[in-house]
């Protein structure tokens, strides 16, 4: 640290210089979080130092939190349940699974070896989670078309089963898990289920209003006890903005712990201070939107994607999967590279490590036809460019 502070316009200037290395929203094709809201953003910065860990202090910041968990809450079908604004999908599962364990060991059914059953497409966040915790993943393999069987999970629940986590939009294909034939399956079996809809929870509920051909994976499905939902992703909200929900009014006062002070509330999540802004952006933007406003971004969202499956076909290149959301997969050889040339040339898309020769490709609200149009034809160049690499070695 300076002895003597810089003037502000130093700072501000060596802080544009940094910032003018991100890459634009408009060149990003991997990201399921987008450019936030204008009016989150605003209402963001009159919030900027709220820190909803005071709530004797951040008084109308919590009340405007618990609208956000009730407004969660009633768009996924449970307007009497619980939950909690957090920081992401890693800290809402982390709460979601040690609830689950606690749940067990409260009914008298931990055993010394807490089994959690999962989908081998599970993200990658519950591997953190499960060494935190001292759970033991029971893997099932997803079916043909990605997705977690319901009858494999029924069978492989057993006396060490604590939870089963099933997926509504997966970071890597957008596939959604068959939550609807899964509920049932767990349902009555004193197992927790979790929904991990940190991708999907802003995309399924307007999507299926649109038509589209979507699972439920709400509360209105028997057996979901607590669901991920990430406001900063599709829901627009200023990072970092998750939410974890529970089907019960009390389920999430079962992750408590309390303070040094007297009148000081407990805490019920992860983060002690927590940006009260986040709490804001996310009531301005679902206020402002509504539901009509999230269903004109889902149709465009989903316009946008099947005018890139369009250029990809015409282009030759063929789909790993069929898309169920507004990430495209496509397979193409020596994908390592041609993402590094890409990102060289300015635009960002990703490769996965478990699935080999594919290009992910991520629609999102900052990604018009405009985009797509000016991506594709750099993508053959890319193609074609690596191509000749691989044909003089």
């Amino acid at each position: 640290m300076r002895n003597a502070g810089l003037p502000a316009s130093d700072v501000r200037g060596r802080i544009a210089t940094e910032l003018a290395d991100d890459v634009p929203w408009n060149r990003v094709l991997n990201s399921i979080c987008t450019e936030p809201h204008p009016l989150g953003v605003e209402m963001a910065s009159a919030a900027a130092h709220t820190n909803l860990g005071d709530v004797r202090i951040f008084r109308g910041t919590k009340r405007i939190e618990r609208k956000v968990v009730r407004l969660l809450l009633d768009l996924l079908g449970n307007p009497g349940g619980s939950g909690n604004l957090v920081s992401g999908g890693t800290e809402a599962n982390l709460i979601a699974m040690l609830v689950a364990r606690e749940s067990a060991r409260a009914r008298g059914k931990l055993t010394d070896r807490p089994e959690v059953v999962v989908s081998s497409t599970v993200h990658f966040s519950f591997t953190k989670i499960f060494g935190l915790l001292g759970l033991t993943p029971v893997v099932v393999p997803v079916d043909d078309v990605l997705r977690l069987p319901a009858g494999e999970v029924a069978r492989r629940i057993g006396e060490h089963t604590v939870a089963v986590v099933a997926t509504a939009g997966s970071s890597e294909f957008g596939v959604v898990d068959a939550v609807d034939e899964i509920g049932p399956a767990v349902s009555g079996r004193n197992v927790h289920l979790h929904v991990d809809a940190a991708t999907g929870g802003f995309i399924i509920p307007f999507a299926r209003e649109l038509g589209h051909d979507l699972p439920r994976f709400d509360f209105t499905v028997d057996g979901v006890d607590s669901i991920t939902i990430d406001p900063h992703k599709y829901g627009l909200a200023n990072v970092p903005a998750g939410a974890i929900l529970f089907k019960g009014a009390q389920d999430a006062g079962r992750f408590a712990f309390d303070s040094f002070f007297v009148d000081t509330p407990v805490h019920n999540t992860l983060l002690g201070t927590r940006p009260g802004s986040a709490a804001i952006s996310t009531y301005a933007v679902l206020e402002h939107l509504g539901r009509e406003g999230f269903t004109a971004i889902t149709r465009t969202n989903f316009e946008v994607t099947e005018h890139l499956v369009a250029g990809l076909r015409a282009a030759g290149h063929e789909l790993a999967i069929e898309p169920q959301l507004n990430i495209v997969v496509v397979k193409m050889p020596h994908a390592v590279r041609i993402s590094q040339l890409l990102e060289s040339w300015g635009w960002i898309v990703s490769t996965s490590k478990r699935f080999g020769e594919t290009l992910r490709l991520v629609v999102t609200r900052h990604v018009t036809a405009k985009t797509v149009d000016e991506f594709l034809p750099v993508l053959e160049r890319a193609r074609e460019h690596v191509a000749a690499e691989v044909a003089l070695r």
